[in-house]
């Protein structure tokens, strides 16, 4: 079903209600990892010309930006409002494979230095990562469509989950969060952080 794979990586961003330490089975059995990402309209602009570009190439049509979409605006809860964020939407789903094994696809934790993160922390809303994450085209033979699923996640501030948490915008640390453990293997980020490229103009 899937016709091309494509490796993408998000610039710094802030968790949404992310799924990466323990997954989210609250709508599926299987369970879904969620790294979703709140970025800047500036910030964003770039990465959704790629994403934009790959769409329209795989199925001939313009991205929806919508909530059921690969990624959408932020509005104020209250007011309705855009807050001038764009909210990516990075998810992946557990699967069972024919033979009956289970396929987990929990994305793997780096801190800021590049080492693998063990065990993974309760990475709570209000965190900031980046996301590497493959863009998945898929295609039904009916229907045509992308996906963009976390594959990899750098840790670079941790706000810890907690109970009853209902917001993704809690206060955040001080300091950049680094693991004390860990070899770096099978890091696909830079150790440290880097600055971001600049982000071009347009309208979205």
């Amino acid at each position: 079903m899937s016709k091309e794979s494509i490796k993408l990586m998000t610039p710094r961003g802030a968790a949404v209600y992310p799924a990466i330490d323990r997954k989210d089975t609250k709508f599926d059995d299987n369970g879904v990892w969620k790294a979703d990402i709140a970025l800047s309209k500036e910030a964003a602009e770039p990465l959704i010309k790629k994403l934009q570009a790959i769409f329209k190439s795989h199925t001939g049509k313009v991205a929806p930006v919508s909530k059921n979409s690969m990624f959408y605006k932020e509005t104020d809860k209250e007011t309705g409002e855009e807050t001038g964020r764009v909210i990516f939407k990075l998810r992946v789903k557990d699967r069972v494979l024919k033979d009956g094994s289970p396929w987990e696809r929990q994305p793997k934790v780096f801190d800021g230095a590049g080492q693998l993160v063990t065990p993974v922390p309760a990475i709570g809303g209000g965190s900031e990562y980046k996301v590497r994450f493959e863009v998945y085209c898929w295609d039904t033979g009916a229907n045509k469509g992308v996906s963009i699923q976390p594959t990899d996640v750098q840790l670079l501030k941790l706000v810890e989950r907690t109970a009853g948490e209902t917001s993704p915008f809690d206060e955040e640390p001080d300091a950049d969060f680094y693991n004390e453990e860990g070899d770096g293997s099978d890091c696909p980020f830079d150790a440290g952080e880097a600055d971001d490229e600049g982000a071009g103009s347009g309208d979205f």
